[in-house]
């Protein structure tokens, strides 16, 4: 993606932050306004450099100051569930700076840092992270939001697993993304999205509708709930289990009530 592009898809993205998020659930608006604020480009990467630098450098606990300090540009090259991830701290941040008082103890933020070795399915990142349904099992399990399938019932603001094989777990082929919305493109749907993409990192993507074997979108609808995830067991065996089994998508769904 040349330089100009990426400029017309971060104005696309900051039109779509001021004209729809007073549609979107109130922390939508959040999410939309964490994503217009994260850097353009800066390179994908998934290997093991690429978490390490995630857990030294983009989401870091500081004992001392007893703070979380989310640093997307440090992360770089990344991949899409940190910037996810990052995304949803940052519009955790916001929300609780709206509301004028203390909603999260210090307890949570630390209970969301990222160990250099931080394996799927322990604590909030090893949730959020897991192949299959990360993002939307953690939040079902926090009774933060709701998870659903039909597109044409998603808000911009929603984060999204794009599964591109019917494989789900093991052997899965999938993205985690922010949904922006549906568009029209030589007479098919496409959903628009932004996330750490291949090869040019944090931006804007479309990929036609009918690509898509499955589809979860996550739609925080309580962020008050983020505070007693310190309190969930340190391990969830079923997330874990992704890197080991195929899972089939009716199991996922019942998992985490995916309607």
């Amino acid at each position: 993606m040349t330089r100009r592009h990426h400029w017309l898809a971060w104005l696309c993205l900051s039109w779509l932050v001021c004209a729809q998020s007073w549609a979107a659930a109130p922390f939508n608006a959040h999410i939309l306004s964490a994503v217009q604020g994260m850097p353009v480009g800066g390179g994908y990467a998934s290997d093991r450099a690429a978490e390490v630098r995630f857990a030294c450098a983009g989401v870091v606990w500081q004992n001392g100051s007893r703070q979380l300090i989310v640093s997307p540009r440090a992360a770089a090259p990344s991949f899409c569930s940190a910037a996810c991830y990052m995304v949803l701290l940052r519009a955790l941040s916001h929300w609780e700076a709206e509301q004028g008082r203390l909603i999260f103890p210090a307890g949570m933020w630390k209970s969301m840092r990222v160990l250099e070795k931080h394996p799927d399915g322990y604590l909030s990142w090893g949730r959020f992270n897991a192949n299959g349904p990360g993002c939307a099992k953690w939040v079902h399990d926090l009774r933060a939001g709701i998870n659903f399938t039909d597109p044409e019932a998603a808000t911009p603001g929603d984060f999204l697993k794009l599964f591109f094989s019917p494989q789900i777990g093991v052997y899965e082929r999938g993205h985690l993304v922010i949904f922006l919305d549906l568009v029209q493109r030589d007479g098919q749907t496409h959903i628009r999205y932004w996330s750490a993409n291949k090869p040019g990192g944090y931006g804007v993507r479309t990929v036609p509708l009918a690509s898509v074997h499955h589809l979860i979108f996550t739609r925080i609808t309580h962020p008050e709930r983020f505070s007693v995830t310190s309190s969930l067991p340190p391990n969830d065996a079923w997330l874990a289990a992704m890197l080991s089994r195929r899972f089939s998508f009716a199991e996922v769904c019942r998992e985490c009530a995916v309607k």
